[in-house]
């Protein structure tokens, strides 16, 4: 009995700093993003599964036709 809690302590500490690792990675990645990568999430993740980077940028070239309006206007607009 003794062994089987300290087990599932054990795997809720490990589950519960995953899950903070993860967190917190995508806050830093948010606050690094680009007013357009901001603006254009939501479509890479519906069009651009899986890519990143300039292959998230091609991706999203290829697809303008459906491409969100707030995707488009942050697109058209010159980065700094």
């Amino acid at each position: 009995m003794k062994l089987t809690s300290i087990l599932l302590i054990a795997v809720f500490a490990a589950g519960t700093y995953a899950d903070a690792q993860t967190a917190g990675q995508s806050r830093r990645e948010e606050r690094h993003a680009s007013p357009a990568e901001q603006a254009c999430k939501a479509d890479i993740q519906k069009l651009c599964q899986g890519q990143t980077g300039q292959q998230a940028e091609q991706c999203l070239k290829n697809n303008q036709s459906n491409l969100s309006s707030q995707c488009k206007s942050a697109l058209q607009t010159p980065q700094k």
